[in-house]
């Protein structure tokens, strides 16, 4: 398997854990909540990412990370993890794994849903099932068609799946995905 190749667009990006630790409270709250608020800024990245792999012929990986407030999670940061990746599979090792907590809990930040591509149809393999990035009840894991290139602000494209612990996976259809994925718009141009 070959690793990803650096970063397609030059934003500010943090590679490392924060010599200073934040302690703001955010991780201090149940994992759970209702809606997924998503700034477009963090989608229009994401395309990005998945398309640089998906030019390759590869899968990509990404994390949504934020906060969780008032049974509602906010989408802050965009988290890219080192994946080994080939045209039908993509892993995130446990260390990479370990490493991407651990930078979120420096940060002070929640995991909140990972996404990541196929090449062709949307769906939650058996392999995506068993190998979560994190398996917390509530998480989200969402599957993108056609290696990413389609827009991701099509709710309908989306394979999205929450863990539901020992109850595995359930699938979240088309009403459920509206009502619950907000993409918030990140620039408006006012005249």
């Amino acid at each position: 398997m070959r690793e990803q190749a650096p970063a397609l667009t030059t934003i500010r990006v943090a590679g490392e854990i924060p010599a200073t630790s934040r302690a703001l409270g955010r991780r201090e709250v149940d994992f759970g909540f209702e809606r997924v608020f998503v700034p477009s800024l963090i989608v229009d990245h994401t395309e990005l990412v998945f398309r640089q792999a998906g030019a390759a012929g590869d899968e990509a990986f990404v994390v949504w990370a934020g906060t969780i407030a008032s049974g509602d999670a906010y989408v802050s940061t965009l988290v890219v993890p080192r994946a080994a990746v080939e045209s039908t599979h993509g892993e995130i090792t446990s260390e990479t794994t370990a490493r991407l907590l651990t930078c979120l809990d420096a940060r002070d930040l929640v995991p909140i849903l990972q996404l990541h591509t196929h090449p062709r149809l949307a769906f939650l393999s058996e392999t995506d099932a068993i190998r979560p990035i994190v398996a917390v009840p509530g998480f989200i894991s969402i599957v993108m068609p056609h290696y990413g290139f389609v827009d991701l602000t099509d709710l309908q494209l989306w394979s999205a799946h929450e863990f539901g612990g020992s109850r595995g996976w359930r699938e979240l259809d088309a009403e459920e995905r509206q009502r619950r994925f907000v993409i918030d718009d990140s620039v408006i141009h006012v005249e």
